[in-house]
């Protein structure tokens, strides 16, 4: 669908503020390997005695998540993967959506502000330019993670780390977009994640666009 003038977008989602969830009892260091890494872990036991094998790693170590690690939200690392994904796509109205890395952690545990608990978490390195006449004003809204038996997981998009400013004619941005789960997935078998963007153009009519990112075979070393 072509969009003319400027688009206005509509977006309900929660927001990204959480809290951290303290664990207490004995610890015991272990160490291992993982796909796409190798981090050392930590055995703790929770106030019901449950043990939880964590990783020595927190979030804000890592790059690719330090704009969703804010005071007191800082998890622990479980497990890692990384892919190059050299994706690019020109379908959508003069707007190019380029994907050069993907990757995912799964964390002892994030919790929002209205107490849910996430496990796993997307990381999208991107770069998006407007190559159209017009500016637009265009933001994920939501996105569909993609198990190998062809399973879809919803995700939840963190809006508050994503630039809202209007993505002006020949113009680009570029940075990371964040995605959450509540379950912890076996991080080798998201296969891929489906991103649809969301607005509405200045006449009030909703448009919107999907873009399907398969993972590469191999992950990054």
């Amino acid at each position: 669908m072509k969009l003319n003038k400027t688009l206005v977008i509509t977006m309900i989602g929660l927001g990204s503020t959480a809290a951290l969830l303290g664990a207490c009892g004995k610890t015991e260091e272990q160490s291992g390997d993982v796909v796409g890494g190798s981090v050392s872990e930590t055995v703790m036991t929770d106030d019901s005695g449950d043990d939880i094998v964590v990783g020595s790693e927190s979030l804000k170590d890592d790059g690719y998540f330090k704009d969703i690690v804010t005071d007191g939200i800082d998890p622990r690392v479980k497990d890692k993967i990384s892919y190059a994904t050299d994706y690019s796509n020109s379908d959508w109205d003069g707007i190019t959506l380029d994907i050069t890395h993907a990757k995912l952690v799964t964390v002892d545990h994030y919790k929002d502000k209205d107490g849910k608990n996430f496990k796993t978490l997307l990381s999208l390195k991107y770069k998006i330019k407007n190559e159209d006449s017009s500016d637009k004003h265009i933001t994920p809204d939501k996105a569909e993670m993609i198990l190998s038996d062809g399973t879809k997981v919803k995700a939840q998009t963190f809006f508050d780390t994503w630039d809202d400013e209007i993505l002006t004619s020949n113009k680009h941005k570029d940075g990371y977009i964040h995605f959450r789960m509540e379950d912890e997935e076996k991080l080798e078998n998201i296969k891929g994640v489906d991103v649809t963007f969301k607005a509405k153009d200045d006449s009030g009519e909703e448009v919107s666009h999907t873009y399907k990112i398969d993972f590469p075979l191999d992950a990054e070393e």
